[in-house]
């Protein structure tokens, strides 16, 4: 009687891993740091663990890992990673979602008008949100000659307008107009429009 060999299965350890690899966090006006902890099996080794931006710096401790962020430059939603390899050789990437609020809304960050078209006005609208950093709007300046504009304010600490208005579009022109405010932040302190004639 021939006797088959037998074959033994052993059971392959599970990929270390986190709980999540993945956080939301919303920021509130001028916040400059934000944690995040991702959890997993402090039975496992993690061998390296790499954030991709100079803003987060990471500890280790326990079965968490700890991120701290420096959110002082975030102005709009942004999201950072971190790459964790175990000593397994297995590679997770970890995420960070940021929320970040809008302390001024802009009805546009660029406007357009064609080469050779009829210069017409365009109206760039500035609204300042409940609970925004910003008080008011100081100035808008206009970085070059090929426009006119018309500031006018709507209602103060609220809402403003600038009409824009190029000069001529008999050639392709591009300006910048400057929004300051007065919040001492610098993220809020100052925003830039692009104004141009082009094809």
């Amino acid at each position: 009687m021939r006797l088959l060999p037998l074959l033994f299965l052993s059971t392959l350890p599970a990929l270390a891993d986190f709980s999540a690899t993945e956080q939301r966090v919303r920021l509130s006006f001028g916040q400059k740091e934000a944690q995040c902890i991702f959890t997993y099996d402090a039975q496992q080794e993690v061998d390296e663990a790499s954030p991709l931006c100079d803003c987060t710096t990471i500890r280790l401790r326990h079965g968490k890992l700890i991120a701290t962020v420096d959110t002082s430059t975030f102005d709009r939603d942004t999201e950072k990673h971190i790459d964790v390899r175990w000593e397994n050789g297995h590679t997770t990437r970890l995420t960070m979602r940021f929320s970040v609020p809008q302390a001024i809304l802009l009805s546009a960050r660029s406007f357009r008008w064609k080469l050779g078209e009829k210069p017409r006005p365009q109206v760039l609208t500035i609204t300042l949100p409940p609970g925004s950093p910003i008080g008011s709007i100081t100035e808008a300046a206009l970085s070059g000659e090929a426009f006119d504009y018309a500031p006018a304010t709507v209602e103060r600490g609220r809402r403003y307008t600038v009409t824009l208005t190029p000069r001529s579009t008999a050639r392709p022109v591009l300006n910048r107009l400057l929004i300051h405010t007065d919040s001492p932040d610098p993220r809020y302190r100052r925003h830039i429009i692009y104004l141009q004639v082009k094809m």
